[in-house]
Parts: C-alpha cells; sequence; structure tokens
C-alpha cells in the first residue's frame, strides 16, 4: 500500500469530472483518526485506521516521520509535506469515512485490498471497490473511482467495470451519465448484459425520457439482447408516465401474442394504473378482466389501482363493491391502504352507511383509521341520528374512538354530537359535552344548546335548562329564540310565572323576540301586577 502522503493508485479522477466530491482538506494524521470515531471493540476499524497511518510497508507515518503530527499533512496546496508534489490521484484517505460507513462484508473487502502494495492491484480489485462504495450507497464516490481508470492507463476498466458503473449511476438517478458510460462501453468492443441495458431503459423512463429509452432499447435488440419483461415493464410504466397509455396498451397487446415474453401481473398492472390516472377506468377494468381470462391473479398493487380510479372519477359504489369483494376474497385481502383510499371518498360524497361498513371491516382486518376520517364519520352518524335515532351508538363509538386515539374532535364534531345525544334523550352526557366545549374555549353552535335545553324542558328540567343558558350567556353568546322559547313554554306549563318572568326579561335585555301564546302573556301582566309576590329572578340563576 502506498504512502498516506501520496498514492500511486489511480483513486483520483480530475476536477472537472469529481466536481470536488471526494475532495477533503488537508488534516494531520491524528485529526483524522479522531474523525473517523472508531468504535474501540471493531478490530476491523482498528485496522483501517493502522492502514491509512500506514506507508504500506507496516510502518507507522509517525515512525517515519516524527514531526509529522505537529504539521498539516499538506501545508501548500497541490505539495507534500516534504516540498514534493503530489499527483491528482485519489488518496486512500479521502475516502476513509467513505469506508468506514460501509456494511462489514464490504468494509474487510475493501481494507484487505488497501493494505495491499499499490502494483498488485488490478482492475478486478478495482471493480471491488468500486463496487463496495455502490453497495454501500456512496455512488459519488463510486463514479469518481471509476472515472479515475484511465482507458490508455496501467489500469484501464474492463466489461465489468463499465457494468458496474452503469448500474451506480442508475441508482443514483443520473440518467444520462449512465447511457453515455452504455454508449462508451458498446464503442470500446464490449457487449453491455441484459440487466444493464434494463436498468438504464427504467432509469430513463423514470425521469420521462422515454424518446431516449426508445433508442436504448432498439439498440439493445439490435446488439442481440433480448428485452426481458422487467424491460418491458419499464418502458411500459414510462410511456404511461408521459401520458401515451395507448402506446402501452399496443405494447402490452404485443406482449400477449409474443412467443419469446409474455406479459406478466405487474405489466397488466401498470398499464391500468396508467389509464386509471387519466380518468379512464372503464378502459382500466378491461384491462384487468383480460388478465383474469388469461389466468393472472392480481396483486394488491392491481386492485388498489383500480379502487383510486373508481373514487377520482367518483364511481364511489364502484369501489365499495370491489373492495368488499376483496374483503371476501381468500387470495388478495385489502391492506390499509385500500381502505384508506375509499373511506376517505365515501365520508367526502356523504355515503355514511356505506362508510360506516367499511369502517367495520377496516376494524375488524386489525388497521385503525386516522383521527380525520374518525371525525368526519363521527359528524355523518350524528347528522344520521335526526333520521335514525339507532345510529346514536355507531355514533357514540366512534366518538369515543376519536378521543381515545389522542385526536381532538373539532367544534362542530362536539355540536353535532351534543345534538345527537340530547334527541336520543341521554340529556346528562349532552350537558357533560356543552360543558366539556365552554372548558376548552369552543364556540356554541345555537342548535346544539337549543336540542339540549328542549330535551331538559322535555324531562322538566327547568333548573338545568337555565343552567345551560346562563353558560352560553356567560360566554358572550346570545341565545337564539328558540331556547328562550322552550324554556319559557315550559316554565309556563309548570306556572311558575316568576321564573318565567325572569327568562322573559333576560331575553328581551338581549333584543331575542320571543314568542308567547296569549294565555301566557295575560298571566306575565298579572303576575306583574303583583309584583310583591314575585320571587326573585336570582334565584333560578338567570343572569340579568
Amino acid at each position: 500500500m502506498a504512502s498516506l502522503y501520496h498514492s500511486s493508485l489511480p483513486f483520483s479522477p480530475p476536477s472537472s469530472s469529481c466536481h470536488g466530491v471526494l475532495s477533503f482538506p488537508p488534516r494531520t494524521a491524528a485529526s483524522f483518526a479522531c474523525l473517523c470515531r472508531v468504535p474501540p471493540q471493531d478490530d476491523h476499524d482498528a485496522e483501517l485506521l493502522g492502514a491509512l497511518q500506514s506507508n504500506g510497508n507496516g510502518i507507522l507515518l509517525r515512525e517515519q516521520h516524527p514531526a509529522a503530527s505537529a504539521q498539516p499533512l499538506d501545508p501548500i496546496p497541490g505539495e507534500l509535506g516534504d516540498g514534493r508534489r503530489r499527483s491528482s490521484q485519489f488518496r486512500a484517505r479521502d475516502c476513509a469515512r467513505r469506508i468506514m460507513s460501509l456494511p462489514m462484508e464490504e468494509r474487510v473487502k475493501v481494507l484487505d485490498l488497501l493494505q495491499r502494495d499499490d502494483a498488485a492491484l488490478t482492475v478486478s480489485d478495482y471493480n471491488d471497490i468500486i463496487s463496495a462504495l455502490a453497495r454501500g450507497g456512496d455512488y459519488d464516490s463510486a463514479a469518481a473511482l471509476f472515472r479515475s481508470l484511465e482507458p490508455n492507463g496501467s489500469v484501464a476498466p474492463d466489461a465489468h467495470s463499465f457494468a458496474i458503473a452503469v448500474q451506480c449511476f442508475c441508482r443514483k438517478g443520473a440518467p444520462d451519465e449512465a447511457k453515455e458510460t452504455l454508449d462508451e462501453m458498446v464503442a470500446r468492443g464490449y457487449l453491455p448484459s441484459v440487466a444493464a441495458f434494463s436498468a438504464v431503459v427504467g432509469c430513463l423512463c423514470k425521469r420521462g425520457r422515454v424518446t431516449r429509452a426508445m433508442e436504448v432499447f432498439d439498440a439493445m435488440r439490435a446488439v442481440g439482447s433480448e428485452p426481458t419483461i422487467r424491460t418491458y415493464n419499464s418502458l411500459i410504466g414510462g410511456l404511461c408516465y408521459v401520458g401515451r397509455q395507448e402506446e402501452a396498451r399496443d405494447l402490452l397487446n404485443k406482449l400477449k401474442d409474443s412467443p419469446k415474453q409474455t406479459a406478466d401481473i405487474y405489466t397488466f398492472t401498470i398499464v391500468l394504473e396508467g389509464f386509471c390516472k387519466v380518468g379512464r377506468t372503464e378502459d382500466a377494468m378491461a384491462i384487468f378482466e383480460d388478465a383474469i381470462r388469461m389466468g393472472l391473479s392480481p396483486t394488491i398493487f392491481t386492485y388498489n389501482a383500480l379502487l383510486n380510479g373508481h373514487c377520482k372519477e367518483g364511481n364511489l359504489l364502484k369501489a365499495y363493491d370491489l373492495l368488499m369483494e376483496m374483503c371476501d376474497s381468500e387470495t388478495c385481502p385489502p391492506d390499509k391502504i385500500s381502505y384508506t383510499i375509499v373511506l376517505p371518498a365515501l365520508l367526502r360524497a356523504g355515503e355514511i352507511s356505506a362508510a360506516w361498513k367499511t369502517f367495520k371491516r377496516m376494524e375488524h382486518a386489525g388497521f385503525e383509521a386516522d383521527g380525520r376520517a374518525l371525525d368526519t364519520l363521527a359528524r355523518g352518524l350524528c347528522r344520521q341520528c335526526a333520521a335514525d335515532i339507532s345510529v346514536l351508538k355507531d355514533a357514540k363509538e366512534v366518538f369515543g374512538k376519536v378521543v381515545s386515539a389522542g385526536h381532538e374532535p373539532v367544534s362542530y364534531t362536539y355540536c353535532l354530537m351534543a345534538q345527537a345525544l340530547a334527541r336520543g334523550g341521554e340529556v346528562d352526557a349532552a350537558v357533560a359535552i356543552l360543558d366539556d366545549m365552554v372548558r376548552k374555549g369552543y364556540a356554541l353552535r345555537k342548535r346544539a344548546y337549543t336540542d339540549v335545553v328542549r330535551a331538559l324542558c322535555d324531562r322538566s328540567r327547568t333548573r338545568d335548562a337555565v343552567r345551560v343558558l346562563a353558560t352560553v350567556i356567560a360566554k358572550d353568546f346570545v341565545p337564539g329564540r328558540n331556547a328562550f322559547d322552550a324554556l319559557l313554554g315550559e316554565l309556563s306549563r309548570q306556572e311558575r310565572w316568576p321564573d318565567a318572568m325572569a327568562v322573559y326579561a333576560a331575553a328581551v335585555k338581549r333584543g331575542v323576540v320571543v314568542s308567547l301564546k296569549p294565555n301566557v302573556k295575560e298571566a306575565l301582566v298579572v303576575d306583574h301586577e303583583e309584583e310583591a309576590a314575585w320571587e326573585s329572578p336570582e334565584q333560578l340563576g338567570v343572569p340579568q
């Protein structure tokens, strides 16, 4: 192995192609060792540090140059510590931190190579290092090391070097560089593998570069490499990505009749998903049925694509029916994504009954709905209580799940729940909901507290009804006419004229015009003339 000060390994790419990826400021050997943060229990890391501090012959730098630890490694840019010019080659210490982050198996392989003498390294060794860096996710360093291999130098890249570089550029998401490397590979007389061609086609298609992907596809067939189904799937996916669904379907139909390659369920899924995304779910369903006729088994991705397409087009009942079909299937039951596609769409469309059944199926399957969907479902069930009070039990269940899940219901949900409870005769729970809203500072809807006041008056609980009105008034809200009318009507029925007069006065003071029956009005006038017999308004706690 070469000295840490200068290495004969052609590790360093020209600055124009490296972009500074592997260029680090000079550091002393001691400070560099600290940066590596070697775990003391890891012998391989300790060996790596030793190798990096060695000159390749087992002699440590500090033994060869005692004063080196007190001086920067490169005091002058472009020169070594002893005044010699350094080459532009990549030095091992420049990628040490990257090597330290590699998986153990790759780290050991690179360590073994770094401990060899420079002249002993072959192109196969370089390929191993490039491959290790790529598998470790350091695509920039791997690409830079590949570029440093000079075609006419002592170590020239071979077919395997190009193949690794192509895969590296594709994983890095650099389709242009991947295609250029593939073209150079062909120009140098190397035949790329089917995997290399397919990788470039897939990388280009993911970026929407379908025209260039077609060129690679044609070149692949021209050199005698037969595309695999993976290659076709990548190309079909690219066509759908750029909105060329008809061409994608034509290519699918050619595959169906091809004796060499047969379309699989993923091919059909890619095409039908492409049609679903542009609002052509009927065409997608035709492709789906075609796949079934060919004996292919749809995957969860196939079903989810169709569910998404139906929901986006507003065909909610079709989506619901398909979801129920999946629930009854043992081969491909719905996953959480399936439910989360359909449930919010049903709620947005007001299909509460179907949404409730979907939620129960989802819960039975062991999945949890998100708080927002539960909140919406609770509101929908509360509204249904006006027509069918038996739904109150379901509404209470969902509301309880919203609260227990830590998702705070919105003010509107609280109000609807209070209304539903009042209509269902659970007035104490309704009053508790209103008290909770007041405590949290939520705005009270007139319809909510009016229904609660009416429910209390229906049960002759006028004192509790007055307390609710007083709570509303205390929060600077003006109760509506219906709430005052309900309370006045019950107090009059009980012939509690002083209390009725107090409530009437509170309404008039706040500009609320109440409707009084003639007999009630006459009774209040008579009671007013008998002022001495009045009961103090504060007795019921009505704010004046």
